[in-house]
């Protein structure tokens, strides 16, 4: 995955939420600001964006009040959008 696989995950996202069930656009909507801080950061360095995206999730689902079901819910829509993207 790359800085334009990050910004076509962006614009998935977006889709996805609009269009999904509740659970979905929370999802969505979490990830969006992890998503969007990623691609901000490593504009300069574009192939650091999977590292960094990584590493900010893993520390946010560790982090964050979060239930198990919302946590996998969370993975298998990054999952489902970085095969999308």
């Amino acid at each position: 995955m790359t800085l334009k696989d990050g910004n076509s995950l962006y614009q998935w996202l977006l889709s996805t939420e609009l269009t999904a069930d509740d659970d979905r656009r929370f999802y969505a909507s979490y990830l969006l600001g992890h998503v969007s801080l990623a691609i901000a950061e490593t504009e300069d360095d574009p192939a650091s964006f999977p590292n960094l995206l990584q590493q900010s999730l893993a520390g946010a689902l560790a982090t964050d009040k979060l239930s198990d079901n919302d946590r996998s819910g969370i993975l298998a829509l990054l999952e489902e959008g970085k095969a999308s993207a």
